[in-house]
């Protein structure tokens, strides 16, 4: 029974973090700042999806390979990430900027 709960909860967090990255995609203005939630929800997301999973199978063969997964989903997260900012950077990709007049009107953001 508590076992279920522990990973619900998990389960439920994670699920949070993957709303809250999709909120930030929607809401950043240019690729550079989109990368952010994108990769930090996202693996927050699935890291916590995984942790509920694993509570849930127990010690079993499952657990391997949802920590497998992990490790997956971990490294390639950032690398993905990176690859996105520098071929974004390569292809001169301009910057977001506030115009002054969003500045002074206190609009923006």
């Amino acid at each position: 029974m508590a076992q279920n709960i522990v990973a619900g909860v998990f389960c439920c967090i994670g699920t949070f973090f993957f709303l809250l990255g999709t909120t930030g995609l929607v809401r950043m203005p240019d690729v550079f700042t989109r990368l952010h939630p994108s990769t930090k929800c996202d693996t927050l997301g699935a890291c916590s999806v995984i942790i509920g999973m694993a509570v849930y199978s127990g010690w079993s063969w499952d657990l391997l390979k949802l920590v497998l997964i992990a490790c997956f989903v971990l490294l390639s997260s950032a690398t993905c990430g990176h690859a996105i900012g520098r071929s974004a950077l390569k292809r001169d990709i301009a910057y977001w900027r506030k115009d002054r007049k969003e500045v002074e009107d206190g609009h923006g953001a």
